[in-house]
């Protein structure tokens, strides 16, 4: 089985990015099983060496966004050259129609589309390519019901989670002791947590007029990078609130720096279901996150949806329950494996619909 995996967005710090990167070097260690992954982006020489180490390799073509056209012709011939048996698209809406039309003339026999969210910013072109996309499209996939119905309207799909190596979130206490003294969190300090591309979804700069209103003792760490970042880091200079928000940039230890937070905020503009609510849910944080979020994000019962005003936030972090981070990690991740919220298991699922898929 030769499988293809495409991401339409930039293969970086983003949830599709971990779905892809995840699934593509376990299912790599299947011995029927050989996976690519196609980018639209110069990837970073770590992320393309660890695919690498797992067998996986992975194929750029740029252009996407600047001249669709020749991204199409690129990838149709790299699609009949390699011959693969499913191609795997995953994006949020029906521009996903580029590389299924492309799947389509190069003879693939499965072409999957993958809705990782419940919106689009191209809603005009969205629209328009709604008839090519069901055309090219016979095997439509979801991270959850939310995102599968908005893109799939009454057509039946499947939803496969958003699992993450469960062990690997798991609340460390020696680790959460040694980044907050790297960081310069005493004690005292109360310190929320965002993990995330710099962008208008992501809405960080809401969280500096949080702070604004925020007593001093607490303290915030944005984590990732994006086109934004420059930005947002600006306001924080004009606010005064240096002294009070550590920015990261790119890191690739995610898990230690969730174990030195003391809550999660996630205050995106719209949102499907994120990875990174799963993967702080398996660190034990308490998490603030956006009424704009799917409900299906809530696993452990546990998140509070608050409205997109910075009085509203105040005041539930202000309330925010720091519990006994071990047993609230321990007792999450139980729960997150019971509902399926593992990467191997997503892997297996993945691999069973594509065997069922090609045997029809």
């Amino acid at each position: 089985m030769k499988v293809l995996l495409v991401s339409t967005n930039n293969l970086s710090d983003n949830g599709v990015s971990t779905f892809i990167i995840n699934n593509a070097k376990l299912l790599a260690k299947k011995q029927d099983v050989h996976v690519d992954v196609l980018a639209p982006n110069e990837v970073a020489e770590d992320v393309r060496r660890d695919l690498k180490e797992n067998k996986v390799n992975v194929f750029e073509i740029h252009d996407r966004n600047s001249n669709p056209k020749q991204y199409f012709k690129n990838l149709v011939s790299l699609l009949r050259r390699k011959k693969y048996d499913v191609v795997h698209v995953n994006g949020s809406s029906n521009i996903m129609s580029i590389e299924l039309a492309a799947a389509f003339f190069a003879g693939v026999k499965v072409r999957v589309a993958h809705s990782h969210n419940t919106v689009t910013e191209h809603e005009k072109l969205h629209k328009l390519l709604s008839i090519p996309f069901n055309m090219f499209v016979n095997c439509r996939v979801a991270c959850n019901e939310a995102a599968g119905k908005w893109l799939f309207n009454k057509k039946n799909f499947t939803v496969i989670d958003n699992g993450i190596f469960l062990d690997k979130y798991r609340f460390n206490p020696v680790v959460r002791e040694r980044m907050r003294k790297q960081l310069g969190i005493s004690k005292k300090d109360i310190l929320l947590g965002h993990v995330g591309g710099f962008n208008e979804q992501k809405n960080q700069a809401f969280l500096l007029d949080v702070m604004k209103k925020l007593d001093s003792k607490y303290k915030l760490i944005l984590v990732g990078q994006g086109g934004m970042f420059d930005q947002v880091k600006k306001q924080t200079e004009e606010m005064d609130l240096e002294d009070r928000v550590i920015f990261t940039g790119s890191v690739h230890n995610v898990p230690d720096y969730l174990s030195a937070m003391d809550v999660f905020v996630l205050p995106s503009r719209f949102e499907g279901q994120p990875f990174v609510v799963v993967e702080a849910s398996a660190n034990g944080l308490p998490i603030i996150l956006s009424d704009k979020i799917s409900r299906e994000s809530n696993l452990t019962g546990k998140l509070e949806f608050v409205s997109l005003y910075s009085k509203t936030w105040v005041e539930a972090i202000e309330k925010a329950d720091l519990p006994s981070r071990g047993d609230e990690s321990d007792d999450n991740i139980k729960r997150l494996a019971a509902k399926g919220y593992d990467a191997v298991k997503n892997a297996d699922d993945l691999y069973n619909l594509y065997a069922k898929r090609l045997k029809k």
